[in-house]
């Protein structure tokens, strides 16, 4: 029983995720069946031994190559044999695409698929494909894909999504052999191609954004095991090359236990605080310098008409005016994000 505790975590985990599963298994009734199946390069098939019990047949492995920690986790999340069966060929077409890094082809052969079958079908492809292998590739086109259905009920998704390849690209970033990939794959991820997204984030309550955090972090590190995805390395005009997992793996173990203040920096760029305060009152330089104000006893007499002396008119003394505390004429902190090498 012990051993069956972190697949139940990570079910728990995935619990909201699960609600879009529930609406692709609703809405397009696809055929299901195991991870191993939904993997295969070709449909599943029962085979009749000498007995006459059937039994599943061995399934050749397709592109995408499962581990146990990923078909444990592909069991977990859709509860048991029942991964969406993408028919083929667009399976082998898309998964080769995507293990080859080929975005346009991907993008081209989900067209297709679309219209062969459906949306929900492309989005089942790519929900179970993220699931096996944690790319940030595949995250990206996924949490795209679900925010430009307008459906308010995964654009929480699509923000955890959206922080998953933050998340990864702070660590798994620093296996590119070129300094700058990482900080350039962030810029992306905060540019026009994903303002869709933002504006999810902006528009989120400030609690949930921080559970769709977590739940990122979470999936960062439960993912981890077996991903291989480079695509942050990757610049328009080719690879930038990856270092030997000795020489980048410490640092992004480092990275990983301050994801929590990393992530919560990066999305607070995205979301300034609104100030809803009126015009700034202007202090009199007395009290902005510390000095003696004027009515003070040591200052000599008041003069008529100072707000601090009283009403010229012998009403009395003003209510004098606050002096604002230092921090408030300190300019506001912009978040910094942590260097390449942290």
């Amino acid at each position: 029983m012990a051993g069956d505790r972190p697949v139940r975590a990570t079910h728990m985990m995935l619990m909201g995720f699960c609600l879009w599963t529930s609406a692709v298994q609703a809405q397009s009734a696809p055929e299901l069946g195991s991870p191993e199946a939904a993997f295969s390069a070709e449909a599943p098939r029962a085979a009749k031994p000498a007995t006459g019990r059937a039994r599943p047949e061995a399934l050749p492995p397709g592109p995408i190559r499962l581990s146990k920690n990923a078909a444990a986790l592909l069991r977990a999340h859709y509860q048991g044999d029942k991964v969406p069966l993408i028919p083929q060929p667009f399976r082998a077409r898309l998964d080769a695409a995507l293990m080859a890094g080929d975005w346009p082809k991907v993008e081209a052969v989900k067209k297709e698929l679309i219209a062969a079958r459906g949306l929900v079908m492309a989005l089942a492809w790519e929900q179970s494909r993220f699931l096996a292998t944690g790319g940030t590739g595949i995250a990206e086109l996924h949490a795209r894909d679900i925010a430009a259905t307008n459906s308010t009920g995964v654009a929480e998704t699509a923000a955890m999504l959206w922080l998953y390849a933050v998340a990864v690209t702070m660590t798994d970033g620093h296996k590119c052999a070129s300094p700058a990939a990482r900080d350039t794959h962030l810029e992306k991820l905060r540019g026009p191609a994903f303002e869709p997204l933002i504006r999810i984030v902006r528009a989120l309550p400030d609690a949930r954004v921080a559970a769709m955090r977590d739940l990122a972090i979470q999936l960062e590190n439960r993912l981890s095991v077996d991903r291989i995805d480079d695509s942050m390395c990757r610049a328009d005009d080719g690879d930038s090359g990856v270092k030997p997992d000795s020489a980048w793996r410490p640092e992004a173990s480092r990275t990983r236990g301050m994801l929590p203040k990393h992530l919560t920096a990066f999305t607070a760029i995205t979301r300034p605080r609104q100030t809803v305060s009126g015009p700034e009152k202007p202090v009199p330089p007395a009290a902005r310098t510390g000095g003696p104000r004027v009515g003070d006893p040591k200052a000599g007499d008041p003069k008529v008409g100072d707000p601090r002396a009283g009403d010229p008119r012998g009403n009395g003394p003003r209510t004098s005016v606050a002096t604002p505390p230092a921090e408030a004429a300190s300019p506001a902190t912009q978040p910094v994000l942590p260097p390449a090498g942290r």
